[in-house]
């Protein structure tokens, strides 16, 4: 039987090792991705020979799910330990953030076990960081053309800095003010986000990450946070800017590519949650790829089977 604990910062070297052996550049693989957003969905973790299991539970109506195995090993047993855990907590069993390769993993090692499902709310952009860095081709001429835009009208006016100990409080803070100007502040994912980044200021060093600052005029106008997770894939966590100011989002998000991802290959930007506007902005920038996540819940067992039981 599994014994699952709080996720602490003494994982991050087990994690990241594992998570490398598979390299599928979903965010989720990502440990500073799970350690800031553990208190958010309740994540649990737990090792068994060499693979890391996690547990999450929803906030909303306290559904389990747990994350499809990291490592390497014998795939099925570690699989039916997932399930047993379920067994003992009197719930369905539900393995989530399962990629292509990994479902294809698990055909293999429990053939017709479970039913797969997918939505594209959930799959991850993945993009070329050569191309969020220069902007360039006609299929990027519309990003290109309003950071050139904002560069030509705030010339001398603007400026990109790395977040550090002396100035992540006021990257906190301007976090604070996008969510009033939104209205954002008494939803639970703000509530969320916000814990989710107050736990990255706070162990900033410890998680490695990275971020950068945009200012006009020496007041913040966009803020970014990400970290290197696996050899050759960047993911953002938070991207936050005003606006009202074209050409701002554009500008954090090449600047903070350019600056932190010299010998960086992809960058993975995350999910749009199904939101309009947030899949409208995440496809203008053309992803190479999709991260696509399948989930996987048990087949019903047949009819003639049930009968064979009695």
């Amino acid at each position: 039987m599994l014994t699952f604990r709080e996720l602490t910062l003494a994982d991050k070297p087990v994690v990241d090792r594992l998570t490398a052996l598979e390299n599928d550049r979903l965010c989720e693989h990502c440990f500073a991705d799970i350690f800031i957003w553990r208190g958010h969905y309740n994540t649990q973790i737990a090792f068994w020979k060499d693979y890391c299991l996690l547990r999450m539970q929803s906030r909303m109506d306290g559904s389990y799910a747990w994350l499809a195995p990291i490592g390497q090993g014998d795939l099925a047993e570690a699989v039916a330990l997932l399930e047993q855990d379920a067994q003992s907590l009197g719930v369905p069993f539900l393995m989530c953030s399962i990629s292509e390769s990994m479902k294809e993993k698990l055909e293999k090692a429990l053939p017709e076990r479970y039913v797969y499902e997918t939505s594209e709310d959930a799959w991850d952009y993945i993009y070329l960081a050569e191309k969020l860095k220069t902007l360039s081709g006609s299929k990027l001429q519309t990003k290109r053309n309003l950071a050139n835009r904002f560069q030509n009208a705030y010339e001398g006016r603007w400026s990109f800095e790395a977040i550090t100990e002396q100035n992540k409080a006021e990257a906190y803070a301007f976090h604070l003010e996008w969510g009033q100007k939104n209205d954002h502040m008494c939803t639970a994912d703000f509530h969320g986000e916000t814990c989710a980044v107050r736990i990255a200021i706070d162990h900033f060093a410890q998680l490695q990450m990275q971020g950068g600052i945009l200012r006009l005029d020496g007041r913040i106008i966009a803020f970014t946070l990400g970290c290197q997770s696996g050899p050759d894939t960047m993911v953002v966590q938070i991207e936050k800017a005003d606006g009202t100011i074209d050409g701002a989002y554009q500008m954090i998000n090449r600047e903070f590519v350019k600056t932190f991802a010299p010998q960086i290959v992809y960058v993975n930007r995350e999910e749009d949650l199904g939101l309009p506007g947030l899949r409208q902005a995440k496809r203008g920038y053309k992803p190479v790829m999709m991260g696509v996540k399948y989930t996987a819940s048990r087949k019903p067992i047949p009819t003639e089977e049930i009968k064979e039981l009695f």
